[in-house]
């Protein structure tokens, strides 16, 4: 009996591993093929590489936002950095600066947004839920601000901007290509250097991680600023994207970055993720959307299909994980 138990034990902690491997690669693939059976005009190659334009801005602030995660943070101004830059580049480009300041201006902006967020955080020991959701009234506000000098509507006319959205290099569009770039970098740097070894450490256990010697604060201020820089560069492809911007632009984009991440297996307390799994999870938040607009889906009720993922990515983790609690 105790051998028959503990072939049992051995089973499950390996259906577990596999799982926590592979799992987001099998809900991915059967995704695909359940919406290609349903939908004639999903499998088709203009339709996916599609979605992958559709989803590319998502992807990019998932990438921040993973960082955040990793050691155990929350960033819900995400999606209002993401507006202010759309809205600095735009505003700078409709006054006549060249591409390479506005885009440097902007994406610096949210990149200091990110940082002021890190350095409230960690230096008045205020929560990064409370502290996010503060900073997103007041970056939202700001780039309201701005925008409203423009009759809150700004077109982006820029050639070099709206080649991001279509622009190809050979055969491949070009923001799959800088999507695809930015995912390399940021796999390289949790998975090759010293500090993405240091970020998973402090979401492991923080407090060892500092007993080892480890500046915590620093690590965590420098997570914050990789989530705004990312979406300063999303609120660019964003603007490109959509060849203009409006004070929509950004509303709930957090929560859609944080189910890319969630999908992708990221623990909520830190410690546990992969940006390659994250980028898998965009990709399915992008297939579901994609293919509800294909078949004619209420808007609103995309939110309520979205939001169940979640939960059921929250469930699936629990599982695999065991960390999520």
């Amino acid at each position: 009996m105790n051998q028959a138990a503990g072939k049992k034990a051995v089973s499950g902690e390996q259906l577990r591993a596999s799982l926590e491997k592979g799992g987001i690669l099998l809900v991915f693939a059967l995704l695909f093929l359940l919406f290609s059976v349903l939908s004639a005009k999903f499998c088709t190659t203009a339709n996916i590489f599609n979605i992958f334009k559709q989803v590319s801005h998502i992807a990019i602030l998932a990438i921040g936002m993973t960082f955040v995660f990793l050691y155990g943070g929350m960033d819900l101004s995400a999606g209002a950095n993401i507006f202010l830059g759309a809205v600095c580049v735009a505003a700078m480009l409709e006054e006549g600066l060249p591409v390479w300041a506005a885009v440097a201006v902007a994406v610096g902006l949210c990149t200091a947004m990110g940082l002021l967020n890190g350095i409230i955080i960690e230096k008045l020991g205020i929560n990064c839920v409370i502290v996010t959701l503060g900073s997103q009234l007041l970056i939202r506000g700001l780039a309201l601000h701005i925008i409203a000098e423009y009759r809150q509507w700004i077109y982006v006319k820029n050639p070099a901007v709206l080649y991001l959205n279509t622009g190809t290099v050979l055969g491949m569009p070009v923001l799959l290509l800088l999507t695809a770039a930015l995912y390399a970098v940021a796999y390289l740097v949790l998975s090759r250097s010293a500090f993405g070894r240091r970020v998973y450490a402090v979401g492991g256990n923080e407090r060892a991680a500092h007993l080892c010697g480890l500046n915590t604060s620093r690590i965590k201020m420098l997570c914050y600023m990789i989530s705004g820089l990312c979406a300063g560069v999303a609120g660019i492809v964003i603007a490109s994207r959509l060849g203009m911007v409006n004070t929509t632009v950004g509303i709930g984009m957090e929560f859609d970055a944080v189910t890319a991440v969630v999908l992708g297996g990221c623990a909520v307390k830190g410690g546990e993720g992969n940006v390659l799994k994250t980028f898998v999870g965009a990709l399915i938040v992008g297939m579901i959307a994609n293919f509800m607009t294909l078949s004619g889906v209420n808007e609103h009720f995309q939110d309520a299909v979205l939001g169940g993922f979640i939960l059921l990515a929250a469930v699936f983790n629990r599982f695999t994980l065991g960390k999520n609690d």
